[in-house]
């Protein structure tokens, strides 16, 4: 399948985001042009009232608290604008986007904003990405992704630059350090009554200075991710005052304790986001109607739209045999450490991802799980995995059909060896060594039917499990020299016709480390020079 070169990848703009200490909101440090492309002002009758952040085509981030009073009839009085950075122009990247629906999330309620605080925002229509400068979505958080404390992050959005003071025209920009959890649930305690369901992180220095304001809630704490993605980490919720000093808070009066910036833990609400954005899609038939995880004629696979999908397959063979998987395509998002979208088999090697074919596996045992997971970036097409049931032959002659060897020697040889082999034989054997090896085939003994062109019976030895790239086609009565793979993954196919059968063959499979050969090499080499 061919890579999806008009995918759009999250977290990465191109623009470099610049972290530095003295950045802030309040006091009023513009953002560069282009730097935080997820970035989404939401308006009502034209006037910024609320930020957001992509995170795909259709879907928006945001605030519950934005839009708590909100009703179907307020829907078309609120737009979203993205590409946008200076708000008395228009901006060469601009867009102006209806909303379809605005689903809070069911357990948030206004009066008591501690919690919950999250709103997601389904466009009328999608947004174009493409340009250099224009649009892009910012990266969910893995399930499994922490983010430490004292980590630096950003928080940008259009918010007044000071309490009680005016609003910027142009974006804005302040990093903060994320706060311990334990320190954060105390200082809260001081300004607001802790409710059941934490659900948010805090970000902010003690002394103050440094802080979201209004306007800002709803947009993204924008955290560097694992893979150096950038990952919305927290969605702006609410803080006492604008970047006051909350040191020694208990013993101020209650109206002059300040807090940390308080954002919603997106982390811990990701299976909200990620049922919500699927129950939209289908209800507003943007996702295809057929099952995209299926299994049919002993493969399994997945294509179409790649969104939040997790798919688990699991195989048992029969008693006796093991399973082999053999990976026909393979188009599925690439990051270093295929942290994104994955395929992992949980009872193998691990995970792959990429457009790399990964050579074929034999399971340990008889059962095999394989499982797809992706997330808000729809970067590939795809993959198809062939499962057979197989039964490893440990001395590799005496079985003829599909033997895979993994990382063992030994002989290979025709049915009934050194009896002739029989009418209609079709052997296929899998061979693959260590990474950084390669194979050698040396016959010990061959004897097969002679033809022109080997067109009757014959050995092919192939470089791909799919039969793409030959080696060598043998026949005959003279041993060939030995053979050797061009990586280390070997096919073996022998097949005979209806007529005249032979004794066969008979080869040693080894394996060869090529590092070691030249070293050996030039090791005789300096020790003849110096003898």
């Amino acid at each position: 399948l061919p890579a999806c070169d008009s995918c759009v990848k999250c977290g990465f703009p191109q623009e470099e985001n610049i972290l530095s200490r003295w950045l802030r909101i309040v006091g009023g440090k513009e953002a560069k042009y282009g730097s935080y492309p997820w970035m989404v002002s939401v308006r009502s009758k034209g006037i910024h009232f609320c930020g957001g952040a992509i995170l795909t085509d259709r879907w928006v981030l945001s605030a519950a608290h934005c839009f708590s009073t909100h009703s179907k009839e307020s829907l078309k009085n609120i737009d979203l604008v993205v590409g946008e950075h200076d708000q008395t122009v228009l901006d060469a990247d601009e867009q102006v986007l209806n909303v379809e629906a605005i689903k809070v999330h069911e357990k948030f309620h206004h009066s008591s904003p501690m919690s919950y605080d999250i709103a997601l925002l389904l466009l009328v229509r999608e947004i174009h990405f493409g340009s250099h400068d224009g649009p892009l979505p910012i990266c969910l958080p893995l399930p499994s992704e922490i983010i430490p404390a004292q980590t630096n992050c950003i928080v940008t959005g259009w918010g007044r630059i000071k309490e009680g003071g005016c609003t910027p025209a142009t974006l804005q920009q302040v990093d903060l350090e994320l706060l311990e959890a334990h320190r954060c649930q105390h200082v809260l305690k001081t300004v607001r009554p802790v409710v059941k369901g934490f659900t948010v992180v805090c970000a902010g220095p003690e002394r103050g200075g440094r802080d979201a304001c209004q306007g800002d809630s709803g947009g993204p704490l924008a955290c560097p991710g694992v893979d150096g993605r950038w990952v919305v980490a927290g969605v702006t919720s609410w803080g006492k005052g604008c970047g006051r000093n909350w040191a020694s808070n208990g013993g101020k009066p209650p109206t002059k304790r300040g807090s940390p910036g308080v954002f919603t833990d997106t982390r811990l609400l990701l299976p909200w986001i990620k049922s919500i954005i699927r129950q939209g899609m289908r209800s507003s038939g943007y996702l295809p109607s057929i099952v995209i995880c299926s299994t049919s004629q002993g493969r399994v696979a997945i294509s179409g739209l790649l969104l939040h999908r997790l798919c688990s397959w699991v195989f048992v063979a029969p008693p006796g045999h093991a399973v082999l998987l053999e990976f026909l395509n393979l188009d599925v998002e690439s990051d270093p450490l295929c942290s994104r979208d994955q395929l992992t088999v949980l009872t193998g090697p691990g995970r792959f991802c990429g457009h790399e074919l990964p050579s074929p596996l034999l399971m340990p045992t008889r059962s095999a799980t394989l499982q797809f997971t992706s997330d808000t970036s729809v970067t590939g097409r795809g993959f198809s995995v062939r499962f057979t049931a197989v039964k490893p032959d440990p001395g590799m002659g005496s079985g003829c059909g599909v033997t895979a060897l993994l990382q063992d020697e030994g002989l290979v040889q025709t049915p009934q060896y050194p009896e002739c082999y029989g009418n209609q034989s079709r052997c296929h054997w899998v061979i693959q060594a260590p990474k950084a090896h390669v194979i050698k085939l040396e016959f010990t003994d061959f004897d097969v039917e002679q033809s022109e062109g080997c067109v009757y019976d014959s050995l092919t030895v192939l470089a791909d499990v799919d039969g793409t790239e030959k080696i060598a086609v043998l026949c005959g009565g003279t041993r060939p020299p030995p053979v050797l793979s061009y990586e280390n993954l070997m096919v073996l196919q022998f097949h005979s016709d209806g007529s005249v059968q032979h004794r066969g063959f008979q080869a040693r499979v080894s394996f060869i480390n090529p590092a070691w050969t030249f070293m050996a090499q030039d090791e005789e080499e300096f020790l003849g020079l110096v003898s």
